[in-house]
């Protein structure tokens, strides 16, 4: 069948707005305790790569409708006609399949956004009994690594990059890792299934997460000198499996990290443990509060002195300079780590 699609008059419209106006279409999947709704909607076109895009086929082929839910963050939605062209036009013929949860928004292959915003939706299906295959991030080893952990045939795991013609597409919740607080129950399910899959590993009580690629601590021989006086171990996320990463971190009482995808691993420390983040001056994101508040984390985030005197382009404003600071180094103060780590470990 040929398709039309017109970017530039494509309407974002949300599924439970789709299903109110044309209820023939599918119905809601109500998930009452976890405080998620999916809608499996008829007939639907899932495609992209590493953005996920969601139209309902009209007749004749058209495809005047984008579902707003494709994607967790409200910025993202402008780009979606963008995404829904370039993957029509270099997907290939539709694969069609009978039924597809489709998981694979922006950032789906990074571990922070893979275990609070797919994963977490997954488990959700897992637990009404769903048993079709799932489309997620092509190439990502975390999302593939995680599903195996937690038993998830991988017969069932499609790889997005294709055109899927899905005849009830179930389209996940916007929920973003930024939200996951305000669903405890959820994070709980997150949390209880990746123990039972990956139960934690004895002896490693203090641990510092290091960071290989962006934002990392430039004086970070110096915090490693003063971590080993509190008998820390230094864990290195790129030299473990994912399995023992989880694993590690399921004894820790308290950690210090960087700021970064790393700090996903938090969902495994004891409860009433402390977690010490370290931030830039330029980029501060806390991100993990549904740890901090599911585990009753003692939580100290410590952020590098600003010093925007470094900010040395006369046409660049301060706010330019924060903005552009997201993958930018860090300068720890050592003392000021040292009282932090004293007062918790007391």
């Amino acid at each position: 069948m040929h398709f039309s699609f017109e970017a530039d008059k494509a309407l974002n419209c949300w599924a439970s707005e789709y299903l109110a106006a044309r209820p023939e279409r599918g119905h809601a999947l109500k998930l009452r305790r976890l405080g998620l709704t999916f809608h499996g909607i008829t007939d639907c076109l899932c495609l992209g790569s590493s953005s996920q895009a969601f139209l309902p086929v009209e007749a004749g082929g058209a495809l005047p409708y984008i579902f707003r839910d494709s994607c967790p963050y409200r910025p993202n939605e402008g780009s979606l006609p963008r995404v829904a062209f370039e993957a029509l036009r270099e997907g290939g013929a539709p694969v069609t399949l009978p039924e597809a949860a489709p998981f694979f928004p922006p950032g789906g292959d990074n571990l922070w956004h893979w275990l609070t915003e797919s994963l977490t939706k997954v488990l959700a299906l897992e637990s009404s009994g769903y048993t079709g295959p799932y489309i997620i991030p092509r190439n990502s080893s975390v999302a593939a690594q995680t599903l195996e952990l937690l038993g998830v045939d991988q017969a069932r795991l499609l790889p997005s990059g294709r055109v899927y013609r899905v005849e009830r597409l179930l389209v996940p919740p916007r929920l973003s890792g930024f939200d996951l607080q305000d669903y405890l129950p959820l994070c709980e399910l997150l949390r209880n299934s990746l123990l039972k899959a990956c139960p934690p590993s004895p002896g490693v009580k203090r641990c510092y997460l290091r960071r290989i690629g962006t934002r990392r601590v430039i004086n970070e021989e110096n915090i490693l000198e003063l971590l080993r006086e509190f008998d820390f171990t230094v864990l290195t996320p790129e030299e473990l499996s994912l399995k023992d990463q989880l694993s590690f971190m399921g004894n820790v009482e308290c950690s210090v990290m960087p700021h970064g995808a790393g700090s996903a691993l938090t969902i495994m420390q004891k409860p009433r443990s402390t977690f010490i983040e370290l931030f830039s001056n330029r980029y501060i994101s806390y991100n993990n509060m549904h740890s901090v508040r599911l585990l009753k984390l003692r939580y100290h985030p410590l952020v590098e002195d600003l010093d925007v005197s470094s900010c040395t382009r006369p046409e660049m404003t301060v706010c330019q300079y924060l903005g552009e600071g997201a993958k930018a180094d860090m300068l720890i103060d050592a003392t000021m780590l040292r009282v932090l780590l004293e007062n918790a470990l007391e």
